[in-house]
């Protein structure tokens, strides 16, 4: 792999979308490459962002977003708020999209955290903990790179500047302008893949097979992650693309995700939605994707590329090849390539990638970051993210020599290297070879069977089979 000494070195097609940022230290990174493209003098606002005197998100101000139960939530990354563990909070069946955003006290304590210099960020800490904890422990967060993003983004940077502006005068905000990215996860979890790092409650193909015999004894999820999704009646969901309807005016970017989002039929039923509302030709969709297919029951995604003003593909990978056919088991690499090829004939569209580095991927992501660059024509830009859980796919759970071997290779992306330099927290690798084994199984006579050691050979001489761990190492495995 090319190696890259510092940011400065690494190409922009790469770096744009986050990677390669420094890590100062206390959770700061070098902010040399926000604000590339603004016209004029920074103001108030952008100095306090690039100077981190606040820590501040964009997300509370123009992001719409509910999980799948449909529970109104900061992001996608966001906490439950405190208080709302047994009670949940707001939900788009009894709450409207606007009543939420613009009355949620929760919301509005956010907003006032985060445009405040020295705040406390009490709430922040609880609801925002995974980006305050990814940044303090690798220098590189959700937040932060979607702030690299939007601060050299000339159409919606101006936006949020003014959305701030006037909630730090009156101190309310207000539906309105096409600044607003919606994520509306509440269609369900429906999946054709099965990724091994996936919470088994986020796809339905993961749910068949985390239940089957083969895996009963895995030790990598716990109950929490295994529970089936009922997800929202037909008629709830109705409701919710004609509210996504209703506000199409203030939308700048409509996010689809899964699940799988090509092969739920919902999604297809509002893109008619927004289409026939006339508003598709000023908003940007974004499909968070395995690109595994185009077409699913006689519904083709390319039928409303062109009536949209940009058809954007974020494509989940991780690898290339078959170590990316082990990883997001049932996919095939060829393919995928094909449909990126296939959906780059429209100029309306732009394609991305967005990977995670985890237990298998690190082993083979600088290889997806070299493949990206040689095929740079493709796409737009490229991002990834440490996974978050479970702890014992994390990528810190590797043998120390292979960590050791991989820092090198990714050497200008600090966030990578700072993940290797991890210690194991007491989490056994041997725990996550035998899950991994138990998805082999499970697909052994299939099309999909494949072989965790032909595929990832270094990590043979480190399983130790169930027949030869001593009693002390049965116990201590399953304890943890």
């Amino acid at each position: 792999m090319k190696k890259f000494k510092d940011a400065k070195s690494i190409p922009l097609h790469i770096s744009k979308g986050g990677p390669g940022d420094m890590f100062l230290g206390g959770g700061k990174v070098d902010t040399t490459n926000w604000f590339r493209r603004k016209i004029g003098l920074l103001n108030t606002l952008d100095h306090q962002v690039k100077d981190q005197d606040i820590w501040f998100c964009a997300a509370p101000f123009q992001m719409l977003y509910t999980t799948t139960y449909g529970e109104f939530r900061a992001c996608s990354w966001a906490l439950e708020a405190p208080g709302h563990e047994n009670l949940k909070g707001p939900n788009i069946t009894d709450t409207s999209i606007e009543d939420y955003f613009v009355n949620d006290e929760n919301l509005n304590q956010l907003r006032h955290e985060m445009t405040t210099p020295g705040s406390d960020l009490a709430l922040s800490k609880i609801i925002c903990k995974a980006c305050v904890k990814q940044e303090a422990d690798y220098g590189r967060s959700r937040r932060q790179f979607s702030l690299k993003i939007q601060t050299n983004d000339g159409e919606l940077w101006p936006l949020i500047n003014d959305a701030v502006a006037k909630f730090k005068e009156t101190n309310e905000v207000k539906l309105e302008g096409r600044m607003f990215e919606v994520q509306i996860k509440a269609f369900g979890n429906q999946c054709n893949l099965d990724c091994y790092m996936c919470m088994p409650f986020d796809s339905t193909t993961r749910l068949k097979s985390i239940h089957s015999p083969e895996l009963a004894s895995e030790t990598i999820f716990d109950d929490s992650a295994k529970f089936k999704i009922l997800g929202l009646e037909k008629v709830t969901l109705d409701s919710v693309i004609d509210q996504i309807g209703d506000i199409a005016p203030h939308i700048y970017n409509l996010k689809l995700i899964g699940g799988e989002p090509l092969v739920m039929k919902k999604f297809y039923g509002l893109l008619e939605k927004i289409v026939d509302s006339g508003a598709s030709k000023d908003i940007m969709v974004k499909y968070q994707t395995n690109m595994s297919v185009l077409e699913f029951e006689r519904l083709k995604i390319t039928k409303y590329i062109p009536h949209f003003r940009v058809f954007e593909f974020t494509v989940s990978l991780d690898a290339i090849g078959a170590a990316n056919n082990y990883i997001r088991r049932r996919s095939n690499w060829d393919e995928i390539v094909d449909n990126i090829k296939a959906v780059n004939k429209y100029p309306n569209v732009r394609v991305n990638v967005n990977g995670t580095i985890s237990f298998l991927s690190v082993l083979r992501f600088h290889e997806l970051i070299e493949w990206f660059d040689d095929n740079k024509d493709l796409f737009d830009q490229i991002n990834w993210s440490n996974i978050r859980g479970p702890a014992k796919l994390c990528a810190n759970i590797l043998p120390h020599e292979i960590k050791e071997k991989l820092i090198e290779k990714y050497e200008g992306f600090p966030d990578i290297q700072n993940v290797l330099m991890e210690d194991t927290h007491v989490y056994d690798y041997q725990d996550t070879l035998d899950y991994l084994l138990m998805n082999d199984k499970y697909y052994k006579g299939t099309k999909w069977e494949m072989n965790l050691f032909d595929v990832f050979p270094e990590l043979e001489e480190y399983h130790i089979p169930q027949d030869e761990k001593t009693d002390y190492e049965l116990i201590g495995s399953s304890n943890e």
